[in-house]
């Protein structure tokens, strides 16, 4: 392990870097998740750290210098090489990857969220007081005869207000205009413009901030702008951790060792799967053969990609279930109902076919898609038309023939006896990995910020978690002999 400690920023007469990593990874096997003053209290009064240490007490900061400094950039390569020598001495079958998310909480203060629709709102009403404000300024220069004017505000511009600004300052300056503050001083005109025009700035540069922090999310929280607020599980007691910061974590899991990790500021699966995979190429050199992943993931890029790739599909999509049930009044005018028949042709449940109207080309995702669109025109004298649609022209469908065709397939794999064992490993595995990570160890929220410290942080614990199943496996407890 001496080739993932940074030695170069060690001073020689500091703490053994390898015998601190080995008291961090046996803290974390054993805790689950350990923090910097547990390291502390471990090394002062655990015979076992005592041991490794040999009596010396290290501090918590000297942990924290030696992750942040000596063990930050190489833990992911620490990481895949404890997996390689897990794969040399136990059996795994790293062609079968189980695919699950989870959300953390991250370590972010309460109230300290920034919701970008609201952002652009006050944006907007900003702007239009930065033009009136304009307006009026443009027209005390016409009335005392100031030879300045300024020109309307096409964009939200940082630069120019601070221009306008310093514009001010020097008419201020040449009139000799001193500015005043505190209760019974009358300000000059100027002045308020001036502090105007200031406050028009900050506000500006701020929301250009929040623009670059959310970088197209919905939504940030302001101690820890990596973190994204979503829905968290509910709780039925208190009625809280319903709405909180958090990282969205992807993990796949090959007989109960966690191969890969994936952390994601995006509240949903669906594109996160994409990423996922090719950062577990890059860690190992290949793709495994099998995902199994629940509906959450199941998309036209997403099945496009497995093609790519030579992976089978044995992904759910957002409609699986529902297709399992058998066809009643409730759900027989669902768009899943109304697929193409053999001749093609899609037929309502009234028994009118729909007209092909045109075919599009959709090249924003990753793959470009190909979808048909169709109109039904016997809606207007239909009886069925109040259960079916709300549409004026007559009910639209959009097909895409690609994904029913991976849609298809998907049904065909999981029907298979394979494909019901390869979902309930995926329940047992995936999901229990998660369920003793927080359950068991009761580590659901994080404890550094920012995107680089909370892998970090999760590295650690998947490090100690294959840890515990690699011990498990290798030396399993002894029944105890019935009498």
């Amino acid at each position: 392990m001496f080739k993932y400690i940074d030695f170069s920023s060690r001073h020689d007469c500091g703490y053994d870097g390898l015998k601190l990593l080995q008291c961090i990874l046996l803290a974390y096997t054993l805790k689950g998740y350990a923090s910097l003053r547990d390291l502390e209290d471990l090394c002062k009064f655990d015979i076992r750290f005592q041991f490794i240490m040999d009596g010396l007490t290290p501090s918590f900061m000297a942990f924290q210098r030696f992750i942040a400094n000596n063990l930050r950039m190489p833990l992911e390569d620490l990481f895949v090489e404890f997996n390689r020598y897990f794969e040399a001495h136990d059996d795994i079958h790293t062609d079968i990857l189980y695919i699950d998310g989870t959300k953390f909480e991250a370590n972010a203060n309460k109230m300290t969220f920034v919701w970008m629709r609201s952002t652009k709102k006050y944006r907007q009403k900003r702007w239009v007081k930065i033009m009136e404000r304009i307006n009026a300024f443009n027209a005390y220069c016409q009335k005392e005869e100031v030879p300045v004017k300024l020109s309307a505000l096409k964009e939200f511009s940082f630069e120019y207000l601070v221009e306008i600004v310093d514009t001010i300052k020097g008419l201020m300056n040449q009139r000799k205009i001193e500015s005043k503050h505190g209760k019974g001083q009358r300000k000059h005109p100027l002045q308020r413009f001036k502090e105007g025009f200031e406050e028009d700035a900050d506000k500006i540069l701020k929301y250009s901030i929040y623009y670059r922090l959310a970088d197209g999310r919905n939504s940030f929280s302001k101690t820890d702008p990596s973190a994204t607020f979503m829905h968290m599980k509910y709780d039925y007691y208190n009625h809280t951790n319903v709405f909180k910061p958090g990282y969205n974590v992807q993990m796949g899991s090959s007989d109960r060792y966690i191969r890969h990790i994936y952390v994601s500021s995006d509240a949903n699966d669906l594109n996160t799967y994409i990423p996922f995979m090719e950062g577990y190429n890059m860690a190992y050199g290949d793709y495994p053969t099998k995902t199994p992943a629940d509906a959450g993931y199941g998309s036209y890029d997403n099945y496009s990609y497995c093609k790519e790739h030579h992976i089978e599909l044995f992904m759910k999509y957002n409609t699986y279930r529902k297709e399992q049930e058998k066809a009643t009044d409730k759900n027989r005018f669902k768009s899943y109902q109304m697929k193409p028949n053999e001749r093609g042709e899609i037929i309502c449940p009234a028994g009118h076919t729909f007209t092909f109207i045109k075919e599009t080309t959709d090249k924003k995702g990753r793959y470009e898609r190909k979808t048909k669109h169709y109109q039904n025109e016997h809606c207007q004298d239909c009886p069925l038309k109040a259960k079916c649609t709300k549409a004026k022209k007559g009910r639209t469908l959009k097909i895409t023939e690609k994904l029913i065709e991976y849609q298809e397939e998907v049904k065909t794999n999981l029907a298979t006896d394979e494909g019901k064992e390869l979902m309930t490993q995926r329940s047992v595995q995936a999901e229990g990995i998660f369920g003793e990570i927080k359950q068991d160890y009761q580590y659901d929220r994080f404890r550094r910020r920012g995107e680089t410290g909370v892998k970090l942080e999760l590295l650690l614990v998947s490090i100690g978690h294959n840890l515990r199943r690699y011990h498990t496996n290798k030396f399993p407890k002894k029944k105890q002999c019935e009498a």
